[in-house]
């Protein structure tokens, strides 16, 4: 069984943060999240998810977490 644990967030980027690539992937700014401007980043198309597409993917795929730390994320700010 996986464990949360808080991290800290790399690159800059914010706690809150939420991020998805083409194929689905879901990562928090926290874990496994490649460097923005990287060859992966623009390969895989990574981008934030922002609230309005995070509400759409809860109601279709029920609970979703960070695939690195599996922390949910309780809420988007911005």
């Amino acid at each position: 069984m996986q464990t949360t644990t808080a991290a800290t967030p790399r690159f800059g980027l914010q706690a809150h943060q939420v991020f998805w690539n083409e194929t689905g992937n879901v990562v928090c700014a926290c874990c496994h999240i490649p460097y923005p401007g990287s060859d992966t980043w623009v390969w895989e198309r990574w981008e934030e998810i922002t609230p309005r597409p995070w509400r759409r993917l809860i109601v279709r795929a029920g609970r979703v977490a960070c695939e690195g730390c599996g922390r949910r994320p309780g809420r988007i700010a911005r």
